[in-house]
């Protein structure tokens, strides 16, 4: 089993809320096409990131399916958002590792039947990515930016709102694919 360093109470709080308030944000501004949301936390040496994007923006359809090829559209981007070297440049000499990466296609639907016991989705039912990340940095401190290439991977990403929280401050910023690169202040 591995161990990691524990994270400060307060930017794990920060992460584990994040989550929670751009649910209801979600919920309120309703599932926006071409929309995505990238969380950041960075502490000590360890930065953790949530991206979360409608299904449409990354496969092009957004409800559950029995298509082959849709089901290998999924599989594909799944792998893609997964592979966070591919997605992500760590920009600076931080010397980071990736602990820990996953992408998964969540039904609204299929989050309630974790909490009710449900198994089947309705095909009308909207669906999303969510991939997660940790790294572990031996020098978190040399990170200046964060260069995000998911618009070269899903074109049909308009815009990414980011949220970072790290010892500099916070950042709040509108990414698109003209404009990919979250800037650390030191």
């Amino acid at each position: 089993m591995k161990s990691f360093k524990s994270i400060p109470v307060t930017v794990a709080s920060l992460m584990l809320t994040l989550p929670f308030y751009h649910a209801i944000a979600s919920e309120l501004d309703a599932h926006e096409h071409g929309s995505a949301s990238l969380d950041i936390a960075i502490d000590t040496n360890t930065i953790e990131m949530r991206f979360e994007s409608p299904a449409v923006n990354i496969v092009g359809f957004e409800y559950a399916t029995d298509d082959d090829q849709q089901l290998l559209l999924i599989q594909l981007a799944k792998n893609n958002l997964s592979n966070f070297d591919a997605v992500f440049q760590l920009v600076g000499d931080a010397s980071c590792q990736t602990v820990e990466s996953s992408a998964n296609w969540v039904t609204k639907h299929e989050e309630d039947d974790h909490e009710e016991g449900h198994e089947e989705a309705p095909a009308s039912e909207h669906a999303e990515f969510i991939a997660e990340y940790q790294l572990t940095c031996k020098h978190v401190d040399y990170l200046t930016a964060i260069d995000v290439n998911l618009f070269e991977f899903f074109p049909d990403i308009s815009d990414l709102d980011v949220q970072v929280i790290y010892s500099g401050g916070q950042i709040k910023q509108e990414l698109d694919a003209s404009n990919t690169l979250i800037r650390l202040a030191k």
